[in-house]
């Protein structure tokens, strides 16, 4: 467990530092908005196609094998990052690497780990170790926003910007040998079986349900990862690369605290119940931010927002952990991923060309009504079955 543990924090360590700076080096670089756009595009697109090749060929190579593909490849990419700022190049790592936009991750790794952790949890204790999990992640991903600012402090130097992005390949060799010293990890067979079973109709329907209504909450985040926040900021208010590291381990710390608060609340009134309220309570708040007005107010809605908006990954995590079996569960989260991926696709060019337009407030508003959208489907379709 402390293994696992140990790779979600580093890995999200990273992934909260490139989040925050990748969109301004890549301005930095010359590019415009419309191509960051596309930059975040590629990124998101790698998460899928990583999750699409762990969903069909799990049963062959393995979890194991796959947690070492993925650290490495996230090795070599940031070295790639680190060497050269040759735009083909530059597509290729952030291909290859897992690279996340969000600050958290829907990637591969985490898609692995949660199908593990249930495996790990004592009898009743899975909603906390959820909470764990995800709390060292958003702990981790906020000293990871602050170090974001580093290049600030260097007159936004470009090596120092690339100097960080080795630390991202680093991390991949650390994965990799921690991976390397895992336990058993792989699906649990049935008494007699030599492959793994296809899961069940009633788990395929659930994944079936699950990965549209997940679509539906990815779509709207697309337009509000942590990388394009962070970029509205830096275009609608002007805000430095230094105060946006700031500002994003505020956010991070905010974030890690209430997944605590998600565990108790669910504990006393049940997971869907838990990730719904919230969701809806933070979608508000997000919607609000381009009508701020302020850089004071806009900054004061997106901490209220962030007071909630993640306090549905443990309830969901676990939601998961209850209705899907050992075996089915790192089926379940990469498929899951994948359709959160497609849907988070197009977030990313589009918001590119809206902020092009001048539109800026609009990509944020698209997104609230989205998860809002979510939130009422996902609650008519679980809520006789929510314990």
């Amino acid at each position: 467990m402390i293994r696992i543990l140990t790779t979600k924090s580093s890995r999200v360590f990273v992934s909260g530092l490139l989040s925050v700076m990748t969109p301004v080096y890549l301005s930095l670089l010359g590019y415009s908005s419309v191509y960051i756009g596309l930059f975040l595009l590629v990124i998101v697109g790698s998460n899928v196609f990583s999750n699409t090749l762990l969903r069909r060929y799990e049963s062959r190579f393995g979890r194991r094998g796959f947690l070492l593909l993925y650290s490495g490849l996230m090795a070599i990419a940031g070295l790639l990052l680190f060497l050269t700022t040759s735009g083909p190049v530059l597509l290729l790592a952030f291909f290859i690497g897992n690279v996340s936009t969000t600050g958290t991750e829907a990637g591969p790794f985490q898609s692995i780990e949660v199908g593990i952790l249930p495996r790990l949890a004592g009898p009743g204790s899975i909603k906390r170790l959820f909470g764990v999990y995800n709390f060292l992640g958003y702990g981790a991903a906020s000293v990871g926003a602050l170090a974001a600012s580093i290049p600030g402090y260097f007159q936004d130097s470009l090596p120092v910007f690339r100097s960080l992005y080795l630390v991202f390949g680093l991390v991949g060799l650390l994965l990799f040998m921690i991976y390397l010293g895992l336990g058993d990890i792989e699906a649990r067979r049935p008494t007699g079986e030599k492959e793994i079973v296809r899961p069940s109709q009633k788990a395929e329907k659930d994944i079936a349900r699950l990965s549209a209504l997940s679509s539906v909450d990815a779509f709207g985040g697309g337009f509000v990862t942590q990388s394009l926040l962070a970029y509205w900021f830096f275009v609608v208010y002007r805000v430095s690369i230094t105060d946006l590291g700031i500002i994003f381990f505020i956010v991070n710390v905010i974030t890690a605290i209430s997944i605590f608060g998600a565990t108790l609340i669910a504990e006393r009134f049940g997971n869907l119940r838990t990730m719904v309220s919230s969701h809806l309570i933070s979608s508000v708040f997000l919607s609000a931010i381009p009508f701020a007005g302020s850089l004071t107010l806009a900054l004061l809605f997106l901490f209220l927002r962030q007071s909630t908006s993640q306090m549905d990954v443990p309830t969901r995590q676990a939601f998961m952990a209850e209705i899907f079996s050992d075996q089915d569960r790192v089926r379940a989260n990469a498929t899951t991923n994948v359709f959160r991926g497609v849907g988070s696709l197009f977030g990313g060019p589009l918001s590119g060309v809206m902020y092009a337009l001048g539109l800026t407030g609009v990509p944020i508003v698209v997104a609230g009504i989205s998860k809002i959208s979510y939130d009422i489907a996902i609650y008519a379709s679980y809520r006789r079955e929510a314990k």
